[in-house]
């Protein structure tokens, strides 16, 4: 079997930054930061509508044990700021409850840390 010619095939790429898209969260899943050993929710969401987007990716990240008080505060405030935002309770949620989820955001654009311009949510809206 022979691969064919796929110049013609677009390359995903990132969409242009501070506008209001539409997101689906296709995949969620545990994670753990292999730096600091935090625990987190990986969220894998699609750019509704967009067709040559790239996935972004957030992390809703947990305190752990030895954060300040005041930062473990800070974490839980935005995690449950993030499922009022998107239509979650704020009780008894696991990575599963994610998927399917939709939602609306203003999207940012940085580098990743091999110098990818990806998407980022900036604000749930």
């Amino acid at each position: 079997m022979r691969i064919p010619d796929l110049s013609d095939i677009p390359d995903l790429r990132p969409v242009a930054p501070n506008s209001e898209y539409d997101l689906r969260i296709t995949r969620a899943k545990e994670t753990k930061s292999q730096k600091t050993g935090r625990e987190g929710i990986l969220l894998i969401c699609e750019i509704v509508g967009e067709e040559n987007a790239e996935n972004l990716m957030h992390t809703l990240w947990m305190p752990m044990e030895g954060d300040e008080p005041h930062k473990a505060q800070t974490m839980w405030r935005m995690i449950k700021e993030f499922l009022n935002a998107i239509g979650l309770p704020t009780d008894g949620v696991d990575a599963s409850d994610f998927e399917g989820m939709e939602f609306s955001a203003i999207l940012g654009l940085e580098q990743d840390l091999s110098g990818r311009e990806r998407n980022t949510i900036q604000r749930v809206v």
